[in-house]
């Protein structure tokens, strides 16, 4: 049985006031509080959920799902080299992660699209300077 996500989310934000008022959230609601701050479009929400991810791997909770999730958000963010990092981390520790063989796979396809479309850039650039200074002389 699905619950709505508004349910899941007043949740999670219910677990982690009952873990403010304890004053250490436990690692269970901070994992499942940086997941849902990592579907928001906001930058921000994004770059808190890389520190929240970032600290749950220094207490080692849940690492390889932590680093896949932080790779993720990264992509998120364009930041393909961070993730690629995390990427090669998660793998190191787990060779046979399809997820993350999957979502490498899906990297390298972004970065060569992006690295086309900056080929494609300058080569227009170039073209247009070029004729810029044949019809100026």
């Amino acid at each position: 049985m699905k619950r709505p996500l508004y349910k899941i989310t007043y949740q999670i934000h219910l677990d982690a006031l009952q873990g403010i008022e304890n004053s250490q959230p436990s690692p269970k609601v901070q994992y499942d509080y940086a997941c849902m701050l990592m579907c928001s479009p906001q930058s921000e929400h994004i770059k808190l959920a890389i520190e929240l991810f970032d600290e749950l791997i220094r207490i080692r909770y849940q690492s390889a799902q932590c680093m896949y999730q932080l790779a993720l958000c990264h992509m998120k963010r364009r930041e393909y080299k961070k993730a690629r990092r995390h990427l090669d981390m998660l793998l190191r520790l787990e060779p046979r992660n399809h997820a993350a063989l999957s979502l490498r796979s899906l990297l390298f396809n972004l970065l060569s699209d992006d690295a086309m479309k900056g080929t494609l850039f300058v080569m227009m650039a170039s073209l247009c300077a070029f004729a810029l200074y044949k019809s100026w002389k």
